[in-house]
């Protein structure tokens, strides 16, 4: 019997999610996965902590060891086509060494970093010392971090509350490595919401009408991986910050009502 003719196939490329779980369902690894899938991407995920939350209240966090997240690293390097990393949740410093170790055997491969350092229900997602560490050790490595404008200033150290303390900032966090940053939720005028966009050849503010919807949970986590997965695709990265605006928008806009909160939601295919 004639062995079975092998047609070939062109492999998928990935987009490496390293992030933690929020069992809502709203943020974290759940909703990373959902958003490269849409963007035709397979979606590989490490796990770096456990957010025991429902969307009114932080219970309780669970973090991995470095090791583990180290562990996870390695087996899909060993096999994936992996186009970009998103990084979000990275609650200790075991992590965040685990994955600047990787990356530095790996200094081609674009990272989107999205600074978390509180979750949507309240409650801090990081232990001391955890700051300094992505200063010293990630922010170097970083393609665009997506800091929300708390974690600008948390990362900074400087005051960001008024829209013209948002570009200064950005800049400054561009100074600690960043080649470029999104800074999210930059003030305007009450009908309208802007996000601040800074590079080695670009700055521009990207606004758009305010959505009727309001506390939308995993927006921050959803425009991370939206960047990420248009870097995967061999986009620049203005290309993909304004496809990823675009995404989140269409989110915003189907957002529904499950439990106690609001979530993304996007038209399904039947």
């Amino acid at each position: 019997m004639p062995e079975p003719k092998l047609v070939p196939v062109e492999e998928r490329p990935t987009v490496l999610l390293v992030a933690g779980l929020d069992p809502s369902g709203g943020a974290g690894l759940t909703l990373d996965a959902a958003v490269a899938r849409a963007f035709g991407l397979h979606p590989l995920g490490v796990l770096t902590s456990v957010a025991v939350e429902n969307t009114r209240r932080l219970a309780r966090r669970i973090d991995l060891e470095g090791d583990a997240v180290r562990r996870q690293l390695a087996i899909v390097g060993e096999e994936f086509l992996i186009g970009s990393v998103k990084a979000g949740m990275l609650a200790t410093v075991g992590a965040v060494h685990a994955l600047a170790d990787w990356l530095a055997e790996r200094p081609r491969l674009p990272l989107v970093l999205d600074p978390v350092l509180r979750s949507s229900s309240g409650g801090a997602l990081g232990e001391a010392g955890l700051l300094e560490a992505v200063r010293t050790y990630l922010l170097p490595r970083t393609r665009v971090a997506t800091p929300n404008l708390d974690e600008l200033a948390a990362l900074t150290g400087m005051t960001v509350e008024e829209r013209d303390q948002v570009p200064e900032a950005a800049r400054a966090l561009r100074g600690l490595g960043a080649t470029w940053v999104l800074a999210t939720g930059g003030h305007l005028p009450r009908d309208r919401g802007a996000d601040f966009l800074s590079g080695p050849d670009a700055e521009l503010w990207l606004e758009e009408p305010v959505r009727t919807a309001s506390n939308v949970r995993g927006t921050g986590c959803a425009l991370a991986t939206a960047v990420a997965s248009g870097l995967a695709r061999g986009e620049a990265v203005p290309d993909a910050v304004r496809g990823a605006k675009a995404f989140v928008t269409a989110g915003l806009d189907g957002s529904y009502v499950t439990g106690e909160g609001r979530f993304l939601g996007w038209e399904e295919r039947r």
